[in-house]
Parts: C-alpha cells; sequence; structure tokens
C-alpha cells in the first residue's frame, strides 16, 4: 500500500507478535491505517493458520518512504511481544539496538537473555484489566510504541481507532480504546525522561 506522500526518508521493520485473542493483528493493521494516512508506504504481512489459536500469532509491519522491497521482516527495529512464548520465537529476530517493548505482565524473561538492552516494560493485561477490558493489551503497547519511535503521530492513531470501531459498530468502545492509547502513551512518555535501564 502506498501514501499520497512520504513524510521522511526512513524505514521501520517491526514486529507484533502473541496469542490468538490479543489483538495483535488488528494493532499491526492500526498501524499500517495511520502511516498510510500520513502519507508513508506500507506493508502488513499476518500469520493465519492454526499457529493463531493457542500458539503464537504475529504480523510483520513495514513502514517507509521508499519502496518496500519485502513485506517480511527478519530483523527488526521494534518489537511488540506480548507473551512469553512469542518472545522465545521471536525475540532473536531483534536489531542489536533495536526497541523490544514486553507486556511485563505475561513476560518474566530476565534482562540478561535478551539480545537488545532497549527494552521498554509495561504490565498491559494487568493495565487494560483495570481500564475495564484486557483485549485493550494492545492497544496500550501499541500507543507506547508510536511515541517511543514516533512511527506515527498520535492523532492519527486515534482517528484509525474511531474509523475503525464505527466500521465495526463499535463506536461505544471508542472511550476505552483511546484510554488504553493514551495510558500506553503516558507510559512511554514517563520512560522518555528515566535513565535509560533495562
Amino acid at each position: 500500500m502506498s501514501g499520497k506522500k512520504a513524510n521522511h526518508d526512513t524505514e521501520q521493520r517491526l514486529i507484533i507478535a502473541g496469542f490468538g485473542g490479543q489483538g495483535l493483528l488488528t494493532a499491526g493493521k492500526l498501524l499500517c491505517k495511520s502511516c498510510l494516512a500520513e502519507g508513508n508506504n506500507v506493508t502488513f504481512l499476518p500469520s493465519y493458520g492454526s499457529e493463531v489459536r493457542g500458539g503464537t500469532a504475529n504480523c510483520h509491519v513495514v513502514v517507509a518512504s521508499a519502496e518496500i522491497a519485502s513485506p517480511s521482516v527478519d530483523r527488526a527495529d521494534a518489537m511488540i511481544i506480548l507473551n512469553e512464548l512469542s518472545l522465545a520465537r521471536f525475540g532473536d529476530n531483534i536489531k542489536d539496538d533495536g526497541l523490544l517493548l514486553l507486556n511485563s505482565s505475561l513476560i518474566a524473561t530476565d534482562a540478561t537473555a535478551l539480545k537488545t538492552g532497549n527494552v521498554f516494560r509495561a504490565p498491559a493485561t494487568e493495565l487494560a484489566a483495570e481500564l475495564g477490558n484486557v483485549i485493550v493489551a494492545n492497544i496500550i503497547m501499541l500507543g507506547a510504541l508510536v511515541t517511543l519511535k514516533r512511527i506515527c503521530r498520535i492523532e492519527t492513531l486515534e482517528a484509525s481507532i474511531r474509523d475503525w470501531l464505527r466500521d465495526k459498530g463499535r463506536s461505544a468502545n471508542a472511550e476505552l480504546n483511546l484510554n488504553a492509547l493514551h495510558c500506553g502513551a503516558g507510559l512511554a512518555r514517563d520512560d522518555m525522561e528515566q535513565p535509560h535501564s533495562s
């Protein structure tokens, strides 16, 4: 997919992974929609099939100002990992200086076992439950990702979420999802203000 005009000469290669039902494919689609709206080229490569139920599901997202050669991500600039099994499967695919966003509600892996020291942890499942529904853990992590990596504007992502919910006939869930988005963004801003530690 191509947007109208690229914003800058960059490319971000991303992996979002978890188990089926955590909304990781939705997170990838929302990110693609938002980046496309801002004029970037995007590709979305989801994992379908038997592994989506009970195993690890994932999607690869590439965002670039130039033509994208391949939608497959072997070495990711950033990852959202929502459960321990997905970290075991995809953890080695992060670049040495890549950003790893971990759902610490479901991932207890010690920092020494991680390939990168650039790690953001958030108890996304617990926070989502506090907001009203564990299903928005994906949106919390998405808010953190776009804040930390500045892949798209948070306002663009807000609009994408509203459009997606309206199209699904679930506009009543807008407040929950937007609260989750800003929860993640706020956590990321707080993290950016602190000395980095993994």
